[in-house]
């Protein structure tokens, strides 16, 4: 239980919706079961009853509220008034919404529901009930002059702990843990279930430290080397999951690389309506992008990540540790996805880790691991704003047009998202978007991790490509920068800019 407790006016109610929807849990609040149970209005039972048979109801509901499912609770204001109902709340997470008491009269003035508002002493009251909220509560957080969605996200953080990432999306709450060395604690961290089915490449070294202290049974289903985002793996896992019996509130857990994430990630989303599931990154592009957001998707003959769902996991466990250009066959594609993300949403990083990037290189932990956590931040903060690529989240496909496409052309597919990048630069200076300036920063970021930033392609042979590409749009659309950190996402471009780009991504010196 995650219980809210505060003086009259400090947001319960409004903060308890806005967190459970988050958290995909019911919300509670305790004066409505009152009025339900009691058939009357709360202030009808302090006029007629009196505050003390008030309070025993009202405990009596508290007890039996958390006693009952998982739920989000809003507490009255005077609820933990009595002993009984302080005793009960020690074994769930209180959060004190504390609102000063200046606040709290502005926000409730004139409001005739509320029985203690017109009591004398009311100064003393908040002054004395915040003692105890304070006393009682595991997380306060502040609330005046505060929209409540900020207050959420500020609970969120709390109630989740503070080790690694908040990803906050409202298709569910969840952290990422970014550390080296924490894959041999995996086990321990996940909840208690009653079936697990592991989705790994076969031979994984990962597999045997991330087995051991996992509870229920656990089923490890090993994919081939190769192309696995497909239907027919999709089919073997989901044939497999009903062998086993996997229920809802089991867990899928996902081991290994973006395509193995896609396909685990897939069979979750889908497979009795959703099911649970956590992502454990083994790829540098993986550690920085694929493994939160909850985008999953399959490949189709005709074009990739054709079928797709949005679908949050529990966990993400980041372990940057035997992640190196020599153990990583597509380690390039993840250091261009960390240009990415600075490129569209923080520039600074981007000078960060280009002044890291000899060291990245090189297979440094530490180094890697910085790397990796500045992305991860960065993307969070944009998919707990737009979980659906309403808006912010578009962005994050910079280069992506260019480069799907050019996956199915290059043979070194792992070259196609930094010759993405530079392409969508060099359309953007076509249609006088970014300046020469702006495309020498790609230049200089991509070749400072020894990335491509050059190669011939001809419009005639992505175009078939690009109409199954979900961006299209009576016509094919781009997101393009205006300059560092300006993205705008649905950019049309008509076959002459589009030419003269491609001749210029086949030029660049």
């Amino acid at each position: 239980m995650i219980v809210l407790v505060g003086f009259m006016g400090a947001g319960k109610t409004t903060v308890g919706w806005l967190l459970a929807d988050r958290l995909g849990l019911p919300f509670v609040d305790t004066d409505l079961v009152i009025e339900d149970r009691e058939r009357r209005p709360i202030p009808e039972i302090f006029e007629r009853d009196g505050e003390t048979a008030f309070r025993d109801v009202e405990q009596s509901v508290v007890a039996d509220v958390l006693a009952g499912p998982e739920a989000v609770v809003s507490l009255g204001g005077g609820a933990c008034g009595r002993a009984g109902t302080r005793v009960v709340l020690g074994a769930h997470t209180v959060v004190h919404l504390d609102v000063s008491f200046e606040e709290a009269k502005q926000r409730t003035a004139g409001d005739a529901d509320r029985p203690m508002l017109h009591r004398p002493g009311l100064a003393e009251l908040h002054a004395s009930r915040r003692e105890v909220f304070d006393d009682l509560a595991d997380v306060s957080v502040g609330t005046d002059g505060r929209r409540a969605e900020a207050i959420v996200l500020e609970v969120l953080d709390g109630v989740t702990g503070h080790d690694g990432v908040l990803v906050a999306p409202p298709g569910g709450t969840y952290r990422v843990h970014v550390r080296a060395g924490l894959l041999a604690g995996v086990g321990a961290q996940l909840p208690t279930v009653g079936m697990v089915l592991v989705v790994a490449r076969a031979g994984d070294p990962s597999l045997s430290l991330l087995t051991a202290g996992m509870s229920g049974a656990v089923h490890v289903e090993e994919l081939p080397v190769g192309p696995v985002k497909d239907l027919a793996t999709y089919g073997r896992l989901a044939l497999c999951a009903a062998e086993i019996a996997l229920h809802p509130d089991d867990l899928v857990i996902a081991i290994g690389d973006e395509a193995v994430v896609d396909v685990a990630g897939f069979l979750a989303a889908t497979y009795n309506r959703g099911i649970r599931w956590a992502v454990v990154p083994r790829s540098l592009e993986t550690l920085v992008d694929s493994s939160l957001g909850g985008e999953v998707a399959l490949d189709l003959p005709q074009a990739r990540d054709l079928l797709g769902a949005v679908h949050q996991p529990i966990a993400v466990f980041s372990d940057p540790e035997g992640i190196s250009p020599v153990t990583d066959p597509r380690f390039g594609a993840g250091l261009a996805e960390a240009v990415k993300t600075a490129l569209v949403a923080d520039p600074g990083d981007l000078e960060l880790a280009v002044t890291s990037a000899p060291a990245v290189l090189a297979g440094d932990v530490g180094a890697v691991a910085a790397l990796v956590r500045r992305a991860v931040a960065t993307k969070a903060r944009i998919v707990t704003a737009d979980e659906r690529e309403a808006a912010g989240r578009l962005h994050l496909n910079y280069g992506h047009t260019f480069s799907h496409a050019f996956e199915q052309v290059l043979e070194r597919d792992g070259e196609a998202l930094p010759l993405g990048l530079m392409a969508a630069a060099q359309l953007a200076r076509r249609l006088g978007l970014l300046d020469d300036a702006g495309v020498e920063l790609h230049r200089t970021a991509l070749r400072a991790f020894g990335l491509p930033t050059a190669h011939r392609f001809t419009l005639a042979e992505l175009m078939p490509l690009w109409l199954r590409d979900n961006k299209f749009k009576n016509g094919v659309r781009f997101v393009l920068l205006h300059g560092p950190g300006r993205p705008e996402a649905g950019v049309p471009a008509d076959d002459d800019a589009l030419t003269g780009a491609l001749d210029d991504l086949a030029e660049d010196r």
